[in-house]
């Protein structure tokens, strides 16, 4: 293989890991990769094809060169099979999905009044980020302290009724979360693959963006897009409280417990959940310097090794 050819080939192949990074990323955030993994596959076999072909030339200065070049492939094919992988798992299992009737909901309920569905949209971002901190400052409280902040528990205990009320509040809350998801991608044209619940090696709910018009659209909405389901949880958990507090019902307050619950557990600021993907956004968004950059984006994983010596510290207590 002549050294231009190797240098060429160098290229393409950092082209691919950007690409996979790319494709990483939005699999990740739920968008279809399907179209993207087939392309990567054509790219990679190419290249795999052509590494083969140079073996057989013996070009003693660049053996070195062709081995690093080789190798470098082979990392992109491990890689290229774990995304493939968890695409596998993601559709393994019992999967309803709805391709056209669920999308086409959103799409129609977002073509009228666009100005109060932005508004909304803005309102559940601003809620999205204010539960990542709230997510922050309870666990850390909770870690240090030993007691459950903003949550005084019913005397009485958790009853059977109680219970259910708040399995119920989790499975309103995974709804809410993804019908968010779902409005902002409809009202801001993104096209909507599939709509749907899963239950196998995943368990959950889903709505997948169409990954060419997602990328396309402004980095502004793809914060929205990640906030707006916790912070819809969000809404929805301070709504319940308020009725439930002013009608003294219980259930509604164990109702907004379980949706807060699973907002909760979405906030963490670590990717690939919905709180990571916020905070990175956002350090994308506003800040310039790649120094401040790379130690913001750093931080989550000092404060979950900040969390686990509470979380020691608590247990031998």
């Amino acid at each position: 293989m002549q050294q231009p050819k190797l240098v060429n080939l160098n290229k393409q192949l950092s082209k691919m890991e950007k690409n996979l990074a790319r494709i990483q990323a939005f699999q990740d955030k739920g968008c279809a990769v399907d179209s993207s993994l087939s392309e990567a596959y054509l790219d990679l076999r190419d290249v795999g094809a052509y590494l083969e072909s140079a073996q057989a030339e013996k070009k003693t200065e660049i053996d070195q060169e062709l081995a690093e070049t080789t190798q470098r492939y082979k990392n992109l094919l491990v890689k290229f099979e774990s995304i493939a992988d968890e695409v596998k798992l993601h559709d393994e299992g019992m999967v309803m999905a709805s391709s056209s009737t669920l999308p086409d909901f959103f799409y129609r309920i977002t073509s009228h009044y666009q100005a109060v569905w932005k508004k909304i949209e803005i309102t559940t971002t601003v809620l999205g980020i204010g539960m990542i901190g709230f997510t922050l400052i309870s666990l850390t409280y909770f870690l240090v302290l030993g007691k459950i902040p903003f949550i005084k528990f019913y005397d009485g205990g958790m009853s059977g009724i109680n219970g259910l009320v708040f399995g119920v509040g989790v499975i309103l809350g995974l709804c809410v979360h993804e019908s968010a998801h779902g409005v902002v991608l409809a009202n801001n044209g993104i096209k909507i693959k599939r709509v749907g619940a899963m239950a196998g090696s995943i368990v959950g709910g889903f709505v997948e963006a169409d990954e060419t018009t997602f990328f396309q659209a402004e980095p502004r909405v793809h914060l929205r897009f990640n906030a707006s389901g916790i912070g819809t949880n969000a809404l929805l958990a301070v709504t319940l409280v308020v009725i439930g507090l002013l009608t003294s019902s219980q259930l509604l307050l164990f109702l907004a417990l379980g949706n807060l619950f699973f907002g909760f557990i979405n906030s963490f600021p670590i990717s690939p959940l919905d709180g990571g993907w916020v905070y990175e956004d956002i350090i994308k968004l506003y800040l310039t310097s790649p120094k401040l950059k790379a130690l913001f984006l750093s931080a989550p994983f000092f404060i979950f090794i900040i969390w686990i010596i509470l979380f020691i510290r608590l247990a031998l207590l």
